[in-house]
């Protein structure tokens, strides 16, 4: 239990510069955050999300305003499609 929470922790730290992202067209509230393990990504011009290994492997692909991943140890890019453009974002969990 002690090790999931340093974990959690661990991640929330390194992740406060990306936790909550906004699309560069529009202020569309696209966020980025973690739940217990699960990455949440949330938007409401957001038309899909898609989650990559760093060697380009697709790991999982979501479709709607809404998407949760669950993610181990490691790093991660995210690729949102947000009104008509693609967001990206790296994902690093330690």
């Amino acid at each position: 239990m002690k090790k999931v929470l340093v974990s959690v922790v661990t991640v929330l730290t390194l992740m406060s510069g990306v936790l909550f992202a906004e699309a560069a067209k529009n202020n569309d509230n696209f966020t980025v955050r973690f739940r217990e393990n699960t990455l949440v990504v949330a938007s409401t011009q957001m038309e899909e999300a898609r989650i990559y290994s760093m060697q380009g492997k697709l790991l999982q692909k979501e479709k709607g305003k809404f998407a949760e991943f669950e993610l181990e140890r490691g790093s991660y890019r995210l690729f949102a499609k947000v009104n008509g453009e693609t967001v990206t974002r790296r994902i690093e969990l330690r």
